[in-house]
């Protein structure tokens, strides 16, 4: 396979100068890959905010039986293996995601993080931390501090390279035994807690933001952090102008998608309180039920160099 340099090793200038020159020859965009079996929540919102960017997402999983976030996982990276091995790919859920923008400012945001493997990030109360620690981090992994307080991974939008997300997904499967029933977040989140060198967050919202609800009744989104304007928005919090809306706590999106300028009737949702009630009773089964002991994610496992380690970057 051919080896990619880490994007640390480039000066910032260079990406620059690749995306203009990469638009006057006419050279692909990023791939951005939606896993969904049928249409539902905001669905046509998501397709709405494509058609505003330019965007074609390739859609994975269609009229399919849902099995679970570790058969989502395998089967994206299924589909890498027909990608040059440095194309730039973006994995989002289509019926809780908003396109703010084109992909070649994701693409020149992604190259200037130095990351292989990006997450959306979380910034969660106390409350929420351990909710999620115990979905999420059964092995109780330390999990970094960032200056932001977006500290917590969510693997419901990702970005990469088509060659190291394959890898890593192999490693998934292969190393920490991912089935297909389960949660790729947990394995992710232990690996992040080890080695951010491998997988690391977004914690500066420079892509992604994360949208959580208020409380469980209503479902009204937390917007604290956020200020809207010209069909964008500003995180407040970190001074950056994210690119992706992502609402990972299934928040009501209908006001969000005003305020962005989209249309009503673009912003009406599919099955919304069926798709909410499900997703819930599935959250709430796994954190009561008495499940095995998590997999053990001591380390992460060492067999190549740190510079090997992004080979396909």
């Amino acid at each position: 396979m051919q080896k990619i340099g880490r994007p640390r090793s480039l000066p910032k200038r260079s990406f620059l100068d690749l995306f203009a020159i990469r638009s006057k020859i006419g050279l692909e965009m990023p791939t951005v890959i939606a896993y969904g079996t049928n249409k539902q929540a905001y669905f046509d919102l998501f397709m709405a905010s494509c058609d505003r960017h330019a965007i074609s997402p390739v859609m994975l999983g269609w009229g399919k039986k849902w099995i679970g976030f570790g058969n989502k996982t395998t089967e994206t990276r299924d589909y890498l293996a027909g990608l040059r091995d440095d194309e730039v790919v973006i994995s989002v859920d289509p019926f809780d995601v908003v396109f703010l923008c084109g992909l070649d400012e994701i693409e020149e945001k992604f190259r200037r993080a130095s990351a292989p493997f990006l997450c959306g990030a979380l910034r969660l109360g106390p409350w929420l931390r351990r909710v999620y620690d115990r979905e999420f981090n059964r092995g109780k992994v330390p999990i970094p501090h960032n200056p932001t307080g977006y500290d917590y991974l969510n693997s419901g939008t990702w970005i990469s390279t088509a060659g190291y997300a394959r890898w890593l997904i192999d490693r998934l499967e292969r190393e920490f035994g991912m089935r297909p029933t389960d949660m790729d977040q947990e394995i992710l989140t232990g690996i992040y807690g080890r080695d951010r060198f491998v997988v690391d967050l977004d914690w500066r919202c420079e892509i992604f933001h994360n949208l959580l609800f208020k409380n469980f009744i209503t479902r009204s989104a937390d917007l604290k952090d956020l200020e809207f304007s010209d069909g964008r928005v500003k995180n407040v919090a970190t001074g950056t102008r994210p690119c992706i809306l992502h609402a990972s706590g299934n928040a009501k999106m209908e006001r969000i998608a005003a305020r962005l300028g989209f249309s009503a009737e673009d912003a009406a949702p599919t099955e919304n309180n069926k798709n909410y009630v499900k997703k819930a009773l599935f959250h709430i089964v796994k954190l009561v039920r008495m499940s095995p002991a998590p997999r053990e994610i001591a380390s992460v496992p060492a067999a190549e160099s740190p510079s090997e380690r992004a080979r396909l970057v």
